[in-house]
């Protein structure tokens, strides 16, 4: 039929061309299978703490967010150098490993009744480290997988994967989580962590990137920061990037209280507006993949960061969960786009050689700091309410977003985005 025939050369031509390349399209569902396991273990793993504690509920889930993003720190800088100087697909597998032994660890302590909250904490910053080398090794690996062209779509797909997952994994949970025990869905995650680190062990390209051989350890994994703070165009989206997560992105610590306590909806609200922000990272993960053009890169930018602000607010004014439901959709779209588009511009400029590096301080900035903020938000919705701290982080990077107009160099991002170098390399 001709219409399949039109409808299928779109999908491959310019919906998701990188996923025509067998090794990428084998790394990206391995990295769907594990970030699906990763989300619906988070949205787990917040209920179960807000259930154990006594005193502070809300404070014990900022602390697991902060566990689990302590790591995004030291980690990233290691990961860069060691995805610079070994094979990454090899780094990738041993995330995969490592998110693998804290599943199972996990599923034991809750089967056999022994679990208790420095439990959580611990096995969280366990998986923090995993998660910190999955995303360093994937963001390096993906652009040795396929051709430049289809760099920003490989970008795009694995944002995707990271952030629409929320709709697979959460989405799941949700309705078994009045049917089946927390423990069945640990172990269910664990399996999905094993799925994945099979799929990675059939990549077969060989890729790394390039250390000086003449300088020691250190040199070289401050070779990236060296880089990064002396590129202006970098410098500025890594910064944008870091208000962005600080101020608008580290809501999940507050999404049990918003449902226990807000909307009386408990474990099951918790999963669902997980779930609801991954309908929107689909939605915008299906936007932007077949996307071309800097100068639109540029504007949707700019656009996604001002929605982000506006999601953020929608969430805490809600009073139900349907208009709940509704801001983390706009929170999905807002967040994937602006961050799937920082990553596509940072990853467009970064040289192969150092792009391990260049990823992990992109990281550090994203993660490292959003730790703490998890962590405040979790303690400040156990004085105030939620719908105050959601506004206050929303129209504070709204401020950020209109001060950033007045600049140079964001000001020029955001009118004609980031021209691919001449000559770039790609590995």
């Amino acid at each position: 039929m001709p219409e399949l025939a039109t409808l299928r050369q779109f999908l491959q031509g310019r919906l998701v061309p990188s996923l025509a390349h067998r090794d990428y399209r084998v790394m990206w569902y391995g990295h769907v299978v594990g970030e699906s396991s990763s989300w619906a273990l988070g949205a787990a793993e917040g209920w179960l703490v807000f259930t154990l504690a006594q005193h502070n509920p809300s404070s014990w889930v900022g602390a697991v967010f902060l566990a689990a993003m302590i790591p995004w720190f030291v980690v990233p800088v290691l990961v860069g150098y060691l995805t610079d100087r070994f094979v990454r697909r090899d780094i990738l597998a041993l995330a995969y490993a490592i998110s693998l032994m804290h599943g199972l660890a996990l599923t034991v302590l809750v089967f056999t009744g022994n679990i208790q909250i420095w439990h959580v904490l611990l096995l969280a910053f366990v998986n923090g480290i995993a998660r910190a080398v999955h995303m360093g090794a994937i963001e390096s690996l993906a652009a040795d997988l396929v051709p430049r062209d289809d760099l920003p779509n490989a970008y795009a797909l694995v944002n995707a994967g990271y952030y629409a997952t929320r709709l697979i994994g959460p989405g799941v949970i949700a309705p078994l989580l009045g049917v089946v025990g927390l423990k069945w869905i640990f172990l269910a995650c664990s399996g999905f962590y094993a799925i994945g680190l099979i799929l990675v062990l059939q990549i077969v390209t060989v890729s790394t990137g390039a250390v000086e051989p003449g300088k020691g350890l250190v040199y070289n994994m401050l070779s990236g920061f060296r880089y990064v703070y002396s590129d202006r165009v970098l410098r500025c989206v890594i910064f944008l990037v870091l208000f962005h997560c600080t101020l608008v992105m580290s809501f999940e610590s507050l999404l049990p209280a918003i449902s226990g306590n807000r909307l009386g909806t408990g474990a099951g609200g918790v999963a669902y507006l997980h779930m609801m922000v991954g309908v929107g990272a689909l939605i915008a993960a299906f936007a932007l993949a077949p996307l071309r053009g800097e100068g639109m890169r540029g504007r949707l930018l700019l656009v996604t960061a001002v929605v982000s602000s506006l999601g953020n607010v929608i969430l805490g004014i809600a009073p139900n969960l349907p208009i709940a439901a509704l801001g983390t959709v706009v929170m999905g779209v807002s967040h994937t786009g602006f961050m799937t588009l920082a990553t596509i511009m940072i990853q467009t400029v970064a040289p192969d050689t150092l792009r391990g590096r260049i990823t992990s301080i992109y990281l550090i900035h994203a993660g490292g700091i959003m730790g703490f903020s998890y962590f405040a938000n979790g303690a400040l919705a156990d004085v105030f309410d939620p719908a105050w701290i959601l506004t206050v982080g929303g129209l504070s990077f709204l401020v950020v977003v209109v001060a950033s107009l007045f600049i140079p160099t964001p000001r020029s991002l955001y009118r004609a985005g980031v021209p691919t170098p001449i000559g770039a390399d790609t590995g």
